[in-house]
């Protein structure tokens, strides 16, 4: 039988070609399953076993601190007692409060006047030569300012004391003076001890204008001399208690001598021989003063000085005295 190799090229012979190679090949796969063997199924792998709490047991002994041996002393008198041991709690810490401390303000400086200030003044008693023993207490006039504060206010006293200066035939006021404050504040009563000296002040009220003295050094008054008139001066002074002795009344008596004017006891009478024993005291005086020093001065109340202040004003310096200090404490608010 011969190959027709037109055949294979025909749609027949291809579909057979086709068939045939598929069916070689599925025979090649089973054959090639059967001949493998089949695969082993894994061991089934066994169930853990659960695990189970342990308990593990500690074996130790408890510590028991030793007992303290007793001294010999107390040996014989007391039996050994077993220890028992004390746990110690700790202690709570302390709560702490800490107060923070008050912040007070400092207090503002006290008011102060440069050296030299004048505080104008004005005497308060009269001022006589041959009494140098009174005190020169006057009174300030005018307030006293030193960089826009109050530093001496007007109303207070002042007080110093006189001496003599026959040179310039006038009252030296010098040294330690003290001033007082009489105002109705808190201040009233406190004082300050200054160095100065009086100096005259000569004002003229009507026109503003100062005199040529003003100023000067030490406080002028009204002069007796010996050298100016003495036998006026001392008629004028005995007059003034033969004046009084002739306005009293009189009532005539008769006597042995004759009549007689007799003062009544009258009141009228009364005062006037007391201002006519004043009055021959005071010539007296004056009569004594010109003999020891040449002169005779007074100073009368109401006369203007000025106060010199020769140191620094510190009111910071001023003291008070404990009750007036106590009682200013309490009256503030």
């Amino acid at each position: 039988m011969k190959f027709n190799r037109d055949f294979l090229t025909s749609g027949t012979g291809q579909v057979l070609l086709v068939g045939a190679v598929l069916l070689l090949g599925v025979l090649a796969v089973r054959w090639q399953n059967q001949r493998r063997p089949a695969p082993a199924l894994p061991a089934a792998k066994a169930a853990p076993s659960p695990v189970l709490p342990k308990t593990l047991t500690r074996e130790g002994a408890r510590f028991v601190k030793p007992p303290v041996a007793p001294s010999p002393a107390a040996s014989s008198t007391t039996t050994p007692t077993t220890a028992v041991e004390k746990i110690e709690m700790p202690r709570a810490t302390p709560l702490l409060i800490v107060a923070a401390p008050r912040e007070v303000p400092p207090a503002p400086p006290a008011p102060s006047a440069p050296y030299g200030r004048l505080i104008p003044c004005e005497t308060v008693v009269a001022l006589e030569s041959n009494r140098l023993d009174t005190p020169v207490i006057g009174l300030v006039t005018a307030d006293v300012w030193h960089d826009g504060k109050l530093v001496i206010p007007a109303g207070a006293e002042v007080h110093g004391r006189a001496a003599l200066d026959r040179t310039r035939e006038r009252l030296a006021v010098q040294g330690e003076w003290k001033i007082v404050w009489r105002t109705p504040t808190a201040d009233n009563g406190t004082e300050i001890g200054v160095q100065g000296l009086a100096l005259d002040r000569e004002l003229d009220t009507g026109t503003a204008t100062f005199g040529e003295r003003d100023g000067s050094a030490g406080l002028r008054g009204q002069i007796v001399k010996t050298n100016d008139d003495r036998e006026l001066k001392l008629f004028a002074a005995t007059f003034l208690a033969s004046a009084t002795a002739a306005l009293q009344e009189a009532r005539p008596t008769a006597g042995l001598l004759g009549d007689a004017s007799v003062p009544t006891a009258t009141a009228r009478n009364a005062v006037l021989a007391g201002t006519g024993a004043v009055l021959r005291e005071q010539a007296q005086a004056i009569r004594e003063a010109i003999a020891r020093d040449g002169f005779y001065l007074r100073v009368p109340a109401g006369k203007s000085f000025y106060l010199y202040v020769t140191q620094t004003l510190d009111l910071s310096q001023a003291r008070r005295s404990p009750p007036l200090a106590h009682r200013a404490a309490l009256s503030r608010p």
